[in-house]
């Protein structure tokens, strides 16, 4: 699928080239086309060969296997070796129990899976691709997240990757009250490749990157060196691991076979088929919600998804001014940028007041910040790490004097509050 994918984007970008050179103000980087859109001939005929090969191309295919019931070490070695992957995914107890649990949840969660991997697995493959990564590395997310862009934990890690604010920012993402790139399909991925092959320098072994995706690169090598040190695999150290990393492994190979090799490794109606999306450059500042109401009327929730690292709607906060749209809807934003421009085109006025109507239903809008309950053993430092802010700032917002705080204190954090997004 790979080479037929690649070629396929080789022959758009080849067809493409001399409108998209030509073309002012609006790049489109590789290229599915709606009656409504009205091209000339030329660009019509593009279109329609563009998308015809898109569509021919599976989103998710799984290796040609029989799902057994019973799951024991020769079935699951038997499977997993069809993968060639290089990362070694061995069977253990545990990875038993995790696909055992996986198995049982409702096929309603894996509609809903599916649907989502028809949309981001091809992104995560050409990214981790390009990485030299291992292409299955991108059921992290799955465990993750469940592949919702929109994920926020209880601890404040969001995305499809679930960044924490203090990796993220680490890492290099934005994260203020325009923009958080930890929701941004291509750039938390990107970030997730990094970390992963940052990780692979220290431990050379993917099991224990894996691991220290969970619960860090130091949590990993205290595990080896309370194990006796040396080389040491993830299952020698297991017992020395976080609780919730002795789980987290198990479940990542778990999820790996059971989403190739069981009942629910395939939903035809979502993987016969590739949306490709499409990353668009702007170099105007446009309202992301009146460009979607243009281009897709009452669908702009499907584009507004596939964009929701914008808090504040003004595309000029875009990373390298870069939108994500389908294949479809791209096409329509280079046909029509001119009447688009006039219809979604921000004022001076919005662009300029931070308290623009429309504006005010951010995801971190509330300026007096979240309110966090003090817990045993929690410091500020802890408190800082955690939601990516100063000591300083949280002692100046709380008018404290020294650092010391009690259980049940209510401290106000950064100002940040998830509340809802931009209309």
């Amino acid at each position: 699928m790979k080479q037929f994918f690649q070629a396929a984007s080789c022959l758009s970008f080849l067809l493409l080239g001399s409108f998209l050179n030509s073309t002012s103000g609006v790049y489109a980087q590789a290229p599915i086309f709606t009656p409504s859109i009205k091209l000339d001939n030329n660009i019509a005929r593009i279109d329609s060969l563009t998308q015809d090969l898109y569509a021919r191309i599976p989103s998710h295919i799984t290796p040609n296997w029989n799902a057994k019931e019973e799951i024991d070490s020769e079935v699951f070695d038997g499977a997993m070796k069809m993968l060639g992957s290089s990362i070694p995914f061995e069977y253990h107890k545990l990875v038993e129990d995790q696909i055992r649990y996986f198995t049982r949840l409702n096929p309603s969660y894996y509609d809903r899976l599916h649907e989502r991997m028809s949309l981001y697995f091809p992104v995560f493959e050409e990214i981790l691709d390009k990485k030299g990564l291992p292409t299955e590395l991108k059921y992290v997310s799955v465990i993750e997240s469940s592949l919702n862009p929109n994920a926020v934990s209880w601890a404040g890690a969001t995305g499809l990757w679930q960044f924490m604010p203090y990796t993220g920012k680490y890492m290099g993402m934005t994260i203020n009250y325009s923009l958080d790139e930890r929701k941004s399909i291509i750039t938390s991925t990107e970030k997730a490749c990094e970390y992963f092959s940052n990780s692979q320098a220290i431990f050379d072994d993917w099991l224990l990157s894996i691991a220290s995706y969970n619960c860090g690169a130091g949590n990993v090598q205290r595990a080896i060196r309370r194990a006796g040190g040396d080389k040491k695999s993830f299952w020698e150290i297991l017992p020395y691991l976080p609780k919730e990393t002795r789980y987290y492994v198990p479940k990542f190979i778990a999820m790996t076979y059971v989403l190739n090799f069981t009942e629910h490794a395939n939903r035809p109606e979502f993987n016969n088929q590739t949306q490709f999306l499409v990353p668009t450059r702007v170099d105007s500042s446009l309202h992301l919600s009146k460009m979607c109401t243009f281009l897709a009327g009452d669908q702009k929730s499907d584009l507004l998804s596939l964009n929701c690292e914008f808090i504040k709607p003004n595309t000029g906060n875009a990373t390298n001014n870069t939108i994500l749209l389908p294949y479809n809807y791209s096409m329509c934003f280079i046909s029509e940028n001119d009447s688009l421009l006039n219809y979604a085109a921000l004022t001076p006025e919005e662009i300029n007041s931070s308290s623009s109507k429309g504006f005010k239903n951010t995801r971190y809008g509330n300026s007096r910040g979240r309110v966090h309950i003090v817990r045993r053993g929690e410091t500020l430092s802890h408190l800082s790490h955690r939601y990516g802010v100063s000591v300083r700032s949280i002692m100046k917002a709380n008018g404290l004097r020294s650092s010391r705080i009690r259980i049940g204190q209510r401290l106000v954090i950064g100002g940040y509050k998830h509340t809802k997004n931009h209309p």
